[in-house]
């Protein structure tokens, strides 16, 4: 029997294989970049091939629109980072989040950016790394 928002090509509906060649498209236009020289494939991970192109791409980013990027990112990773790896990348999402702090609405989310803060100031002067974990602390 079809499920509802089922088409007949194998129980895929529409939203979803909009999904899948959404992202299909994207993963080929990574690979025209490194066909480029843009990009490095390194496993499953793309890569800048040198600083000065991230630097180039970042700044096509309308600078009005970057914090929420940062934002987005940050909340990306977390989304689809197994709980038992945000520590590995940690850092990394609070620096992210951070950027876009000023785009934060809901209470609850300053409150989980506090927390992450604290996490990662916890972490940094375990690394003894005491003017990183400052900037997390103060943040």
């Amino acid at each position: 029997q079809r499920k509802e928002g089922e088409d007949l090509t194998g129980g895929i509906s529409a939203k979803e294989r909009r999904w899948e060649t959404e992202h299909i498209n994207n993963f080929l236009m990574l690979d025209v970049a490194v066909d480029e020289g843009l990009l490095k494939k390194k496993g499953s991970k793309y890569i800048f091939a040198h600083d000065q192109i991230q630097h180039a791409a970042y700044s096509l980013i309308p600078v009005n629109e970057r914090g929420q990027l940062h934002r987005l990112i940050g909340h990306r990773i977390l989304k689809y980072m197994p709980d038992d790896k945000v520590d590995n990348v940690l850092f990394m999402v609070v620096d992210q989040l951070n950027r876009g702090k000023r785009f934060i609405e809901e209470e609850s989310e300053g409150i989980q950016l506090a927390i992450l803060n604290l996490r990662a100031g916890e972490k940094a002067m375990a690394f003894a790394t005491f003017l990183g974990s400052a900037s997390y602390l103060k943040a």
